[in-house]
């Protein structure tokens, strides 16, 4: 029997979280391995960076495979479920995830300052993150022209669960989404998916 994927995980990253969130969503059972980023500093550990010479946090370790980019580890995680991946609309699946790995980092960076204080590599990530948020209301403003509720469809994928955590955790730095209905109203239907899991920081209503 193989062994469990293993997820190496640090609490208040949004990308591992987008980790945690798609494994609930889909039933995928894996192991944790919690990485102390700060203040421990346990990803520029030697150990660490053979591991990921790049330092980051979510790692997704599965039969001797390893993945680093939240996108590529939540695209290998639905492989089995056709449906995540957009179906026939795949390439723009692939888009959206891309730009929530991209363009919402912004978001992630805002909060480890606001939080802990820690250097953001982006130049004002707090406005970097609102062009971000303002780029997906529009985009859901449009879908739900159409009847679409989620970021490629009337059904969520990948894409929907990347760019969920750093929208949900926005509350870190101040920003409570009230500018962005239709965001807000797509984070209430991505809580009411069956298999939701949260993390510390999710307002239980936004």
């Amino acid at each position: 029997m193989a062994d469990r994927p293993v997820l190496f995980d640090y609490e208040l990253s949004a990308n591992a979280y987008a980790v945690r969130l798609m494994a609930g969503l889909i039933g995928i059972a894996h192991d944790r391995r919690p990485v102390d980023v700060y203040p421990g500093r346990e990803t520029e550990g030697a150990d660490f960076r053979a591991l990921n010479p790049r330092g980051t946090v979510p790692v997704w370790v599965e039969d001797g495979e390893v993945l680093t980019s939240v996108a590529a580890i939540l695209w290998h995680m639905a492989r089995g479920a056709p449906a995540w991946q957009g179906g026939d609309r795949a390439a723009e699946t692939i888009e959206w995830l891309a730009f929530a790995e991209r363009d919402l980092a912004a978001a992630d960076a805002a909060r480890l300052d606001a939080m802990l204080g820690l250097a953001s590599p982006v130049v004002d990530p707090v406005a970097a993150a609102r062009r971000a948020f303002r780029i997906l209301d529009d985009r859901l403003a449009r879908q739900g022209i159409d009847g679409a509720g989620f970021l490629v469809g009337a059904e969520p994928t990948v894409a929907d669960v990347a760019a969920f955590p750093a929208v949900a955790l926005a509350i870190d730095f101040g920003e409570a989404l009230e500018a962005y209905p239709k965001l807000r109203a797509w984070t209430r239907r991505m809580r009411a998916l069956p298999g939701f899991v949260t993390t510390p920081g999710v307002p239980d209503h936004l």
